[in-house]
């Protein structure tokens, strides 16, 4: 790293472990947000720092203060997810409020109407947890249906694992669309706004991560403008693919990071506990663990750093290599913890339930291994 940017990370990582670290003790140990006056006195001091919005398409208008590449971007980027909420939701926010990558490359309008808002903080959004938003990851989960409407399109179905839906003001909704009463022409992408009539939150659906909402919705008849679809109809999956890759870095920064500060603990825990007269740090169980966890983070550091010139080669192989790294080193970190390692005084046991949960949805590995193989098959010239 340049001398300027290992200080950045210097000051990132002194805010997460000094400021960020030191709230959450004080608040439950699921909880998904920081107390409103705290998350305000945070943002502030966060500001100060000038990489907000860090995670912005380059060249969009909003951005760090100071013109940083995706690589500098990604390294500072592992640091925001070293707390205990950092799985799901990195420093809570308080660099980036993370929009979806979609509404960067949607028309003007769109942005004036959904994207500045959420930049601005004045609005929030659901997500769907298994949503199709690549072209090669699989669209069986559709469950919406989107027919032809005078004024433009007409939704009805059910969507589940809805994330953050419970106060969201809306979200990017992928529906089987039909030009042709009951003839499915495709995938498509639409927003829809929660205030629509026919927009219902049924139920909440609670998961493994418990730190985050999650709900079903059903739209019932739901009439939107042809101004409310991202991107050509029936293309849903594969608009702004460039940007949403590049988001996977991301993501694969945030989960290296993980793995980071739990390798962390795991350095210190092994002096702190003793085994047959002797600290953990002396025998070969916990030295071997401790070697494995190195090679795990310091190959998925590598890996995304490696992607950040080449996202659309290798974004889904750092993604998927980093889901798995970290899942391995925060289960060795919770046997070299002992009792201690699922004990909600540590962020451990709740890394542990999300990153499983992030494995079962649509950013599991597996999925993306599909995705790669996928892309490879559909690729090869014979």
């Amino acid at each position: 790293m340049s001398e300027a940017l290992d200080l950045i990370v210097l000051a990132v990582r002194r805010f997460v472990r000094n400021e960020i670290w030191l709230q959450e003790r004080r608040i439950d140990a699921n909880a998904a947000h920081l107390p409103d006056d705290v998350f305000d006195t945070l943002l502030m001091r966060a500001g100060e720092l000038g990489i907000d919005h860090l995670m912005a398409p380059r060249g969009a208008s909003v951005g760090p203060q100071i013109d940083l590449p995706d690589a500098d971007r990604l390294r500072i980027a592992e640091e925001l997810s070293q707390h205990r909420a950092g799985a799901l939701n990195p420093a809570y926010g308080l660099f980036d409020p993370d929009p979806p990558a979609q509404l960067y490359a949607g028309s003007d309008e769109q942005r004036e109407r959904f994207l500045e808002p959420l930049l601005r903080r004045e609005a929030s959004c659901f997500r769907g947890v298994e949503d199709p938003d690549l072209a090669f990851l699989p669209t069986d989960a559709v469950r919406i249906r989107a027919q032809k409407h005078p004024l433009g399109w007409m939704l009805d179905g059910t969507k589940l694992f809805v994330s953050d839906a419970a106060n969201a003001d809306f979200g990017i909704v992928y529906c089987n669309t039909e030009a042709t009463p009951g003839e499915r022409s495709g995938v498509s992408a639409l927003v829809v706004e929660s205030d629509r009539v026919g927009f219902q939150r049924w139920r909440s659906w609670p998961t493994l991560a418990t730190g985050r909402d999650t709900m079903e919705l059903n739209l019932s008849a739901v009439k939107l403008p042809e101004s409310n679809a991202l991107g050509e109809i029936n293309a849903g999956p594969s608009f702004a693919n460039d940007l949403v890759l590049r988001r996977r870095l991301f993501t694969a920064a945030h989960l290296t990071g993980i793995a980071s500060a739990a390798q962390d603990m795991c350095r210190g825990v092994v002096w702190s506990r003793r085994e047959h007269g002797a600290p953990l740090a002396q025998g070969e169980r916990a030295r071997l663990a401790l070697a494995d966890n190195e090679i795990a983070a310091s190959a998925s550091r590598a890996l995304y750093l490696s992607a950040a010139d080449r996202f659309e080669e290798l974004a889904l192989p750092s993604l998927a290599f980093a889901l798995d790294a970290a899942s391995s080193v925060v289960a060795r970190a919770m046997d070299l913890h002992g009792p201690a390692g699922g004990s909600a005084d540590l962020p451990l046991e709740r890394w542990s339930r999300e990153l499983r949960w992030m494995s079962l949805s649509g950013s599991g590995a597996d999925q993306h291994r599909l995705a790669i193989a996928q892309l490879l098959t559909s690729t090869f010239k014979k």
